[in-house]
């Protein structure tokens, strides 16, 4: 594999529960994910489900060089507890060129340290969970919504009454509301990944969509 060939790669350091957990669900959406730990151990609850896994010390320099995480768009560092490494880890992934950094914070001095050191975002999980809830609450239609980006978001939204026994063809989801179908998930779990134009939408099926905030929210409104 020549992560270099490729643009669609997330990186993930460190395999606890956060980081199990984000990688799953990056895997759900499409994405692919490389984790790296020292553990192999760890690394083995989920090597079966991610693109590849990189048994490594990700506090040393040549280490981080070997696996090719500089070649990926995202590498999210989940080491929170452990701020030396958490640190240490983020320092040098800047150093060796990576696109953009995404850090788990303890608490709000390990945040500022993190924003110091050159991490572009930081997840501080409480705040986020607060964050979530309430943006689930003012946008009733989200399902679920993961940030991407600034201002680009992946979102599971349940299908608007308005657009049942439709197709993708016939609502035009790109050129009317600019937003792109992922996946659909119908009410017996059963996913339809990249669906054809022609696919009808039935009561109570959950869309996977990406796209801007704007344009997402307007859409979970109809």
């Amino acid at each position: 594999m020549n992560i270099k060939d490729n643009i669609n790669y997330i990186g993930i350091v460190g395999v606890g529960r956060f980081g199990k957990a984000i990688s799953e669900k990056l895997v759900e959406h499409g994405i692919r994910v490389i984790v790296m730990d020292k553990s192999g151990e760890a690394l083995s609850s989920i090597q079966n489900k991610v693109e590849s896994v990189i048994v490594g010390d990700a506090t040393d320099e040549q280490t981080l060089i070997d696996s090719g995480l500089q070649y990926t768009d995202i590498v999210i560092v989940c080491y929170a507890q452990d701020l030396a490494k958490s640190i240490l880890t983020t320092m040098l992934l800047k150093e060796i060129g990576v696109k953009k950094i995404i850090a788990k914070a303890a608490n709000l001095l390990h945040l500022r340290i993190l924003k110091k050191i050159g991490a572009d975002q930081i997840v501080l999980p409480e705040a986020d969970s607060a964050i979530r809830l309430a943006n689930k609450i003012a946008s009733p239609g989200f399902q679920e919504l993961v940030e991407l980006t600034p201002g680009y978001s992946i979102a599971e939204i349940k299908i608007p009454n308005l657009f049942i026994g439709k197709s993708l063809i016939e609502i035009h989801l790109r050129r009317n509301y600019n937003i792109d179908v992922l996946l659909i998930r119908n009410e017996d779990e059963k996913v339809n990944i990249s669906p054809e134009r022609d696919t009808k939408f039935k009561k109570n099926d959950i869309l996977t969509v990406l796209g801007k905030d704007t344009d997402l929210k307007k859409f979970s409104n109809i």
